[in-house]
């Protein structure tokens, strides 16, 4: 086994800290989960032609092969090629069978990189789009502009809880792929469409979640509030089929000045909460009223309604009535609201059933 990472100022560390033993676990477990023999990540400052740094993870031994590797390779020919292409190197240092292919992962003034990845056979489709999976993902992950944030023990924490989901994910999103080619059934492909769109919304979450320079601040921008209901709607479709609810929600465009990521969050745990609390066969409904200045949005179930604990208690962390509920999505609702500006309460229907509502400021 061949293992290297050199700890020097490297583009990748200028553009963004982070621990260059992360970025050489990410890729001994994209070498062994795709079954390759080895790769590494040639990173390069400008206007040279050769790597300033290399990061390699090998089962079979380099022993002179990799400066072998490093001279040999037309690197000024293969920077012609599209990012995230991959493409075959015909000439290389390795033994008979090893085959070479190589990927574009980032290309800017101020850097580039190339993953190469070998092994003992020709290039499968799997490991085609594996490497173009990690190489979108390292993009992601570890190559972005750098921000001026405290390398404190709790981002660290932050940085590896993000490696360590985005691999699972980034396969889950692989599989789902395969899995599209190969399923022939309209039913079975609209599952699969969901369920990819999932996997990018979770990759959304983490990289917002675990990045403190974006998770503080709202994203502002104009969004069609329907579009977004419809959407939390279409995902959360297994469990309204499973109580056969019925749906009522506004048919007209609604646009907003909002965080769309962050009101989504909103929608999503108002929404799975009227599902949760409703009856088989109840009615769910998403109404809203546009008045002058502000628009009120109102989220209702026929369900057993509100306690008058459970109004006191309205958005209170770690309380909840649901079962196996964490008590946090309300309170994240609520500030997130308040972050825009606007503001969240519920009350109990006279007909029955629990209303949550919300007002936002309106924009022209």
């Amino acid at each position: 086994m061949f293992i290297s990472a050199s700890d020097s100022p490297s583009p990748v560390c200028r553009e963004k800290k982070f621990h260059l033993s992360l970025l050489l676990n990410s890729l001994k477990q994209f070498v062994q989960q795709f079954s390759f023999t080895g790769g590494c990540l040639f990173c390069f400052y400008p206007g040279q032609t050769k790597p300033d740094q290399t990061i390699v993870w090998s089962e079979l031994s380099l022993e002179g092969t990799l400066l072998k590797l490093e001279t040999a390779i037309d690197w000024q020919h293969i920077s012609t090629t599209q990012l995230f292409e991959v493409f075959e190197i015909a000439a290389h240092p390795f033994p008979t069978p090893y085959q070479l292919s190589g990927c574009l992962c980032r290309d800017t003034p101020t850097f580039s990189c190339y993953l190469l990845c070998w092994q003992e056979s020709a290039l499968s489709d799997h490991q085609r789009y594996g490497m173009t999976l990690y190489a979108q993902s390292l993009g992601q992950q570890f190559f972005q502009p750098s921000q001026t944030v405290e390398n404190t023990p709790t981002q660290e924490v932050l940085q590896r809880t993000r490696h360590q989901l985005r691999t699972p994910l980034s396969l889950i999103a692989l599989y789902v792929d395969l899995l599209k080619t190969a399923v022939m059934t309209p039913k079975s492909q609209e599952w699969l469409e969901n369920l990819q769109t999932t996997v990018e919304q979770m990759h959304t979450s983490l990289q917002q979640l675990t990045d403190p320079t974006t998770f503080s601040e709202n994203r502002l921008g104009q969004c069609d509030l329907r579009q977004l209901v419809q959407q939390c709607f279409q995902e959360m479709q297994p469990w309204i089929e499973a109580k056969q609810l019925t749906l009522v929600c506004e048919t007209q465009p609604l646009w907003l000045w909002i965080d769309r990521w962050k009101m989504k969050q909103v929608l999503q745990n108002l929404l799975s909460n009227a599902i949760a609390f409703s009856p088989v066969r109840g009615e769910l409904v998403c109404q809203w009223q546009v008045f002058q200045t502000e628009v009120l949005v109102k989220i209702s179930d026929s369900g057993p309604g509100l306690s008058a604990e459970d109004l006191r208690a309205l958005g209170t962390p770690f309380y909840s009535r649901r079962p196996g509920g964490t008590g946090l999505g309300l309170a994240i609702a609520k500030q997130i609201i308040l972050a825009h500006q606007g503001n969240l309460w519920a009350d109990n229907l006279p007909t029955g059933g629990a209303q949550f509502c919300f007002v936002l400021p309106r924009t022209t």
